[in-house]
């Protein structure tokens, strides 16, 4: 083979291998060489070196001092996680718009938060972290992260805490679960709009201190790096949107096709179940992450159970409050 065509032909297999690279990087992490006494070191939107250098300190510290290796490192705690097999724990953080997951030997940290798409609990009675929940209790799934009144709050669909006849809420109590227990206790409803807006929504605390972050992204799980919300999209008919819920898991994707009839909520093409409630509904992301604030999953219609959802704008307005969103890296 000329030595010419030789040399094109390898650039443009190395070209071919970058891109590839490139476009996994939606949705997906880049897995990494190990460093530290890390067994997993991934990243997204970011480069390999710069991972490797957190897993490296990371390695140094011990696991009750990781938060503060990831901020001196410039990077905001997500989460940690026990792995499926109990012997080591997952991190995860933030930085712009990039994500890091590095896995560790040992046990996890109490580093834990708010994010959209993360399991609720809503209970009458007192819930206690690490003990089984009461009974009566329901599960439902975390949205955006919003402020109001100068402090930060979490919005989930309103019909999880329910109404009592005298328009007081009936689970007033709410935590972020880990299954099978109660995980966070978060506190009690702050705002319920059922009660006198006729609005499916409501606003719980978010917990708060160095161990407990709350985020501006939907959490997607360990393997996956989460989605940015960068701020807010109308439910026009036929956008392509998505969700995630606690039963149907994350991503559930589809159109906006209708209005439900009497209360002219925007209806998908997407099904949804019992769990789903109160999960983000977001923008189709794009290639860089981001996504945009759509509603709340709020009910199923008819016998596709299709997935329909109270828009953000009435509620923010309702509640006099911003969204929370993901600054530009």
């Amino acid at each position: 083979m000329d030595a010419a065509i030789k040399t094109v032909l390898l650039a443009v297999a190395a070209l071919l291998v970058t891109t590839a690279t490139a476009s996994a990087q939606l949705g997906e992490y880049t897995v990494c060489n190990k460093a530290g006494d890390a067994t997993i070191v991934a990243v997204s939107v970011a480069t390999c070196d710069e991972a490797g250098a957190v897993a490296t300190a990371l390695g140094a510290t011990p696991a009750e001092g990781s938060a503060a290796v990831l901020r001196t490192a410039g990077w905001a705690p997500l989460r940690a996680a026990a792995s499926q097999n109990g012997d080591a724990y997952d991190l995860t953080a933030t930085r712009g718009h990039a994500a890091l997951w590095i896995r560790r030997p040992g046990a996890a940290p109490d580093l834990d938060g708010w994010a959209a798409g993360r399991e609720l609990l809503f209970s009458r009675g007192t819930l206690v972290g690490g003990q089984p929940p009461p009974k009566g209790s329901v599960l439902c799934t975390s949205a955006f992260l919003i402020r109001l009144s100068g402090s930060l709050g979490g919005l989930s669909a309103a019909h999880c805490g329910g109404v009592r006849s005298d328009r007081t809420t009936s689970r007033r109590n709410a935590a972020l679960r880990r299954p099978p227990q109660p995980g966070i206790v978060v506190g009690s409803v702050r705002r319920n709009l059922a009660r006198t807006k006729q609005i499916d929504a409501l606003v719980l605390p978010v917990p708060s201190g160095p161990t407990r972050p709350s985020s501006d992204v939907i959490d997607r799980g360990v393997p996956r790096p989460p989605w940015f919300v960068v701020g807010k999209a109308r439910p026009l008919l036929g956008r392509r949107v998505c969700y995630a819920g606690r039963t149907s898991g994350v991503d559930q994707c589809g159109r906006i096709i209708r209005s439900f009839p009497r209360t002219h909520l925007p209806c998908t093409t997407i099904t949804a179940r019992e769990g789903d409630s109160g999960g983000p509904v977001y923008t189709a992301p794009l290639p860089d992450g981001t996504v945009r604030a759509v509603g709340i999953t709020t009910l199923v219609y008819g016998l596709l159970q299709s997935m329909c959802f109270t828009p953000i704008d009435p509620v923010l307005h309702a509640l006099h409050a911003t969204l929370v969103t993901s600054a530009a890296p």
